[in-house]
């Protein structure tokens, strides 16, 4: 489920390094748009939001969902895409300028380095959606999405609309739902309302998405390469 709003002054302790400035948003406000030039980025504290491009003709390619922890809007010169409030949402705003200074101290950048690093996290999360190519493969990886950002609590909240999931899948409303609907006939699933789905089998899900059961925890003994420590400059010379 989402996590509750950290008090203010714990969000102060919790990033004293980067200033910060926490704004709040309501469910379809925009937070910035296309093609605006992009001096701030954002992490979210609470709710949801949706990033998407606009085409010529009017038709909305979204192209991703972000939740509490995620960050969005890290673009360069201007936004690639507008962001939106999918529920009424809080996030923390940063000033680009604040991490491009030449005289940013030095734990500043490197927790700026480590909000970036789960923006490109969240990025590869959306290309492993992508990548699969029938409409139950491409909602069972996105319900396993669902699940990680929810701490892998199969009682998952969705609260973006069926027809965002299908802008965001490529896929239309119709099918959308039809998918839902066999998820569940098949045992997989349990539609509990309609922004709830109970992840009944996650072992025939994960099989359904293409992914081993625990594909998402690290195995800390597994081996690397051993010319790895070396690039690294980790092994002294013999």
């Amino acid at each position: 489920m989402q996590s509750l709003i950290t008090a203010p002054a714990m969000m102060q302790e919790l990033h004293s390094n980067l200033r910060s400035t926490t704004l709040r948003f309501r469910a379809g406000q925009l937070i910035f748009d296309e093609g605006q030039k992009a001096t701030r980025w954002y992490e979210v504290i609470q709710g949801t939001v949706r990033t998407c491009r606009f085409h010529m003709d009017g038709h909305r390619h979204l192209t991703g969902f972000f939740f509490s922890g995620d960050v969005f809007g890290a673009d360069y010169g201007t936004y690639g895409t507008a962001a939106e409030a999918v529920t009424d949402v809080v996030v923390r705003c940063y000033r680009v300028g604040d991490i491009t200074d030449d005289s940013t101290p030095k734990p500043q950048l490197d927790e700026a380095v480590s909000i970036l690093f789960r923006a490109m996290s969240t990025a590869q999360r959306y290309l492993f959606i992508m990548g699969h190519r029938t409409a139950p493969e491409r909602l069972a990886a996105f319900l396993l999405c669902l699940k990680q950002q929810a701490n892998d609590d199969p009682n998952i909240f969705v609260p973006m609309s069926r027809s965002d999931i299908a802008d965001f899948l490529g896929l239309t409303v119709h099918t959308v739902s039809r998918t839902f609907t066999d998820l569940a006939r098949r045992g997989l699933i349990e539609i509990n309302g309609r922004d709830s789905v109970i992840i009944t089998d996650n072992a025939g899900l994960c099989r359904l998405a293409g992914e081993y059961q625990d594909s998402m925890t690290a195995d800390v003994d597994t081996d690397i390469h051993p010319a790895t420590d070396l690039c690294l400059g980790e092994l002294s010379a013999a």
